[in-house]
C-alpha cells in the first residue's frame, strides 16, 4: 500500500485583520478628511503670489482704494490732461506706449490707441513689490483704474497704457478724449482715481 495522502492545506484562509485603534483612525478616513480636497485647494490656501490676469480686491485704505496688492497709485486726486487722438501734436509716428500693453507684453505704437477708447497714462512706480523695472511695467500695464469727476461725480475704467505726464504740466493723470468727454472733463479740471475692479468693462460707469 502506498502512503496516505495528506489534505491539502486551504491557501484561501486569511489571517483575521487585527481591530483597529487610535493610530488607524487617524491615518484612514478621518485624517483624509482633514486634508485639503485637492492639491489646487491646498495650492490656493497657501499661495499669496498676485497674478497678472487676476487682480485681487483691492484693501481699502486712507483714500478709499489706492491700493491694490500693496501697489500704490501715484496720486488719488489731481488734475487730468488728455492725449491720443489727432489733436495730439506731440507723439511721433514711432513713438512707443511705455508699458507692454500688447499680446505677450508686446510694446505698442501710441498711434495705435483709438481716441474714442478708455486708457489713462501715469507716473507709475515701476519699483512696486520689490519687482524689477520691466516687471514693474508689466503689472501696471492694462491695469483698470476708476476715474471720477469730481464736481459732478460721473465716473470711467480706463486702462493704463502709458508713463506720463510729464511733471512740468501739473497734470496728475492722462486720460483718452473719449473718456475725457464721457466725464465731461477738460485739461486742468480735478478728478479722484482709485483701482477699478479689474472684471470691470472699460468705458462709462453706469
Amino acid at each position: 500500500m502506498g502512503k496516505a495522502r495528506t489534505a491539502p492545506k486551504d491557501k484561501s484562509t486569511k489571517k483575521a485583520p487585527a481591530p483597529k485603534g487610535p493610530a488607524d483612525k487617524i491615518a484612514g478616513k478621518d485624517l483624509a478628511a482633514a486634508q485639503p480636497a485637492s492639491k489646487a485647494e491646498s495650492k490656493a490656501s497657501t499661495s499669496s503670489e498676485p497674478t497678472a490676469d487676476v487682480a485681487a480686491p483691492a484693501p481699502p485704505d486712507e483714500a478709499g482704494q489706492g491700493v491694490l496688492e500693496n501697489a500704490h497709485l501715484p496720486v488719488t486726486h489731481g488734475k487730468v490732461g488728455v492725449f491720443g487722438g489727432p489733436r495730439d501734436r506731440g507723439v511721433k509716428p514711432d513713438d512707443k506706449l511705455a508699458l507692454p500693453t500688447g499680446l505677450h507684453f508686446v510694446y505698442e505704437r501710441v498711434r495705435t490707441l483709438k481716441p474714442e477708447g478708455f486708457y489713462c497714462s501715469m507716473r507709475w512706480d515701476y519699483h512696486l513689490l520689490h519687482k524689477s523695472p520691466e516687471e514693474g511695467k508689466r503689472w501696471w500695464a492694462n491695469r483698470k483704474l476708476l476715474v471720477t469727476n469730481s464736481k459732478t461725480g460721473k465716473a470711467v475704467v480706463v486702462r493704463a497704457v502709458d508713463y506720463g505726464p510729464h511733471e512740468n504740466t501739473g497734470l496728475d493723470i492722462g486720460i483718452s478724449p473719449g473718456a475725457a468727454e464721457a466725464l465731461g472733463v477738460e485739461v486742468g479740471d480735478e478728478v479722484d482715481i482709485a483701482f477699478a475692479d479689474q472684471k470691470a468693462p472699460q468705458g462709462p460707469v453706469e
